[in-house]
């Protein structure tokens, strides 16, 4: 379990006592601070201490962004199994157990992911969408917050720090081009809390640079005129139709709901 923590101590005990609670013990935590500058270390410790039977750690690095965050937790890992979750989110009780179990029962699956179930400023049940690489171009159809085999992010080369925000996403687009499989497991397992300081807000005003990042990250997946319409982006700012189409599927799905605000 990789938990990367920056100004996170409004939620982070929350989410860790999540994790506490799961049906499968046999688990190893690390929180990752990247850079904090409030009271995160402080909860940390205090986390730690007050569970001194339970194996969690942490390391901390200046701030270099969730993707890098991620990759430093990882590459701490022991197990084999890797499940990555926000400091302000939560796990149902048998995220772990259930994921891990499909995992096992198929050495030929290297990711399991589940729905989300949306809390806090809306209320709702968000079901992914399918593992094909062919969806995941144009819309990240799957939770950030999945479990995976270490050695696919390890082949893959790790989360790339070129697109934060939309990290997860460049990662399942690269890790369906390389021919790992996938499976979904229909149960609202995260949940993933909505509020107005979420990080995802800030995403809007580059949308399409990020997008169009991740069409230059994973060219073989894409045809030469959209490669050429991302780089035309990047040199000019000009918008294709598949990056405001993109955009659109992005407010319709992640930000209904927040219509007043996102339109501004």
């Amino acid at each position: 379990m990789i938990i990367p923590c920056y100004n996170s101590d409004a939620f982070l005990s929350e989410t860790v006592q999540s994790v506490l609670a799961q049906t499968l013990h046999d688990i190893e935590i690390i929180l990752v601070d990247d850079g904090s500058v409030d009271g995160t270390r402080t909860v940390i410790e205090r986390l730690i201490a007050e569970t001194p039977e339970r194996r969690m750690h942490f390391v901390c690095q200046i701030n270099a962004g969730v993707a890098a965050a991620r990759n430093r937790g990882i590459s701490e890992a022991g197990g084999q199994y890797i499940l990555p979750l926000d400091a302000d989110d939560l796990i149902g009780p048998t995220m772990l157990e259930e994921c891990a179990d499909m995992l096992d029962a198929d050495p030929q699956l290297s990711l399991v992911y589940t729905d989300r179930q949306d809390f806090g400023d809306i209320e709702r049940v968000w079901t992914a969408g399918k593992y094909e690489l062919q969806r995941l171009k144009y819309f990240n159809q799957i939770g950030y917050c999945s479990m995976f085999r270490k050695s696919m992010w390890e082949e893959v080369g790790g989360y790339r720090v070129n697109v934060s925000g939309f990290d997860d996403w460049d990662f399942w687009i690269a890790s369906a081009l390389r021919g790992f499989r996938g499976r979904h497991l229909p149960k609202p397992l995260l949940k993933h809390r909505r509020h107005k300081d979420s990080f995802m807000w800030r995403t809007l005003d580059v949308y399409e640079c990020l997008h169009a990042r991740i069409v230059l990250n994973n060219r073989e997946a894409y045809s030469d005129a959209e490669v050429s319409d991302a780089d035309n982006f990047i040199s000019n700012g000009h918008v294709s139709p598949m990056l405001r189409a993109s955009k659109f599927v992005f407010l319709a799905r992640y930000y209904d709901g927040y219509k007043s605000k996102a339109a501004e």
